[in-house]
C-alpha cells in the first residue's frame, strides 16, 4: 500500500509491503474478532432469485438464501490450461497455497509473470527444493522490479534455475519433458505448477443473470450519487 489505513476492528495498519502469510494472518486476526462466517472450498454453481425476491445461492452440497449476493470473482475465472500431455496427474496444479508445505522437493514452475515468479521464489526458499521456473519468451517483460531483482539474487545464489524459450511437452509420474529453444530435455520431478492465467467467469454470470453491455453504469452510479450529494447541499444552503 501506499500509506496507512486505519481498519475497524484492527486500528492503524501501518505495513505498506507484507507477505502473503502475513496478509492472511493478519485477516484471520480481524475475523477472529467479528462476527464473521467463512466457508471454504466450496464452489457455487449457480445463484437463482425467488418470487419474494430472495436469492437462493446453491452449491455441490448446500444452499443459502440472502437478500444481496456480492460477486468477487476476479477476472481470472478458471486456470488456463496448457493442454500437454499428464497435465491431469495429481502432481500438476495451478494455485500455490502453501509454499512452506513443500520440502527436499524437485520442482517446475510454469509461467512468467508476478504470479509464476513470487511462486517459484517461495519455493526456492524452502529447505532442499530444486526449483526451474520455464518460460516461453526470451524474457520477462511483465513483473515488478522489487521481483525482478529478488529473482537475480536467488538465481545468483543457485537457489532458483531460470529456463527461457522452453515449454513443457509432457508430464510423467517422476520427470517433466521440456522443449529449451528446440532441444528436447527430461528432467526429474515431483510437483508442478502452472501459472498461464485464467477464463474469465463470463459463462457463469450470464448463466445466473449478469448482462454484459458497453455501459459502465459503476461510473454512472458514483456520478448520480455526486449529483445528489450536491442537491442535498444546496437545498439545504
Amino acid at each position: 500500500m501506499t500509506s496507512p489505513v486505519e481498519f475497524p476492528m484492527y486500528g492503524k495498519f501501518d505495513k505498506l509491503q507484507l507477505s502473503k502469510e502475513h496478509l492472511l494472518a493478519f485477516w484471520e486476526t480481524v475475523l477472529n474478532r467479528s462476527d464473521f462466517s467463512v466457508v471454504t472450498a466450496e464452489k457455487i454453481e449457480d445463484i437463482q432469485r425467488d418470487t419474494n425476491g430472495i436469492f437462493i445461492v446453491k452449491s455441490a452440497n448446500n444452499q443459502y438464501r440472502a437478500l444481496a449476493v456480492v460477486l468477487a470473482l476476479g477476472r481470472a475465472g478458471e486456470p488456463r490450461k496448457l493442454g500437454v500431455k499428464g497435465e491431469e496427474l495429481p502432481k500438476v496444479t495451478y494455485r500455490l497455497i502453501e509454499a512452506d508445505h513443500y520440502v527436499n522437493k524437485r520442482i517446475l514452475v510454469v509461467g512468467g509473470g508476478d504470479s509464476a515468479v513470487e511462486a517459484a521464489l517461495g519455493l526456492a526458499h524452502q529447505v532442499g527444493n530444486q526449483v526451474t521456473l520455464s518460460y516461453r519468451q526470451e524474457r520477462f517483460s511483465r513483473i515488478k522490479e522489487r521481483n525482478v531483482k529478488k529473482l537475480d539474487e536467488a538465481v545468483r545464489a543457485r537457489k532458483l534455475n531460470v529456463l527461457f524459450n522452453s515449454n513443457p511437452v509432457e508430464f510423467k509420474p517422476e520427470t517433466v519433458v521440456l522443449d529449451i529453444k528446440g532441444r528436447i530435455e527430461e528432467i526429474p520431478n515431483d510437483f508442478v505448477w502452472i501459472f498461464a492465467g485464467g477464463t474469465p467467469p463470463n459463462d457463469f454470470l450470464r448463466r445466473i443473470g449478469v448482462e454484459f453491455g458497453t455501459r459502465d453504469v459503476t461510473t454512472e452510479a458514483s456520478t448520480e450519487a455526486k449529483q445528489g450529494t450536491h442537491a442535498r447541499r444546496a437545498t439545504a444552503i
